[in-house]
């Protein structure tokens, strides 16, 4: 597990194969989904060393499938 900070989002990122979740982990006010998952993706990112795709959740908790260069599994 990973602590991750993207434009004032704080997220613990764990990752497992071809799977990252991001839990947010600050407060902030009625957040819109959007913005965050958007930090989020680049949290997972930032996490893995693979890119997120497919991240879906709500603003508090999000998931992405990851696809890592050459096949490879996430680090």
């Amino acid at each position: 597990m990973q602590r991750v900070t993207v434009d004032g989002s704080t997220f613990e990122v764990r990752v497992r194969g071809n799977l990252a979740e991001a839990v947010r982990i600050n407060t902030q006010y009625a957040p819109r989904l959007g913005p965050i998952r958007e930090r989020a993706r680049r949290a997972m990112e930032a996490a893995s060393g693979c890119d997120a795709d497919r991240v879906l959740g709500d603003q508090a908790l999000l998931v992405g499938q990851l696809s890592c260069p050459g096949g490879e599994s996430a680090k």
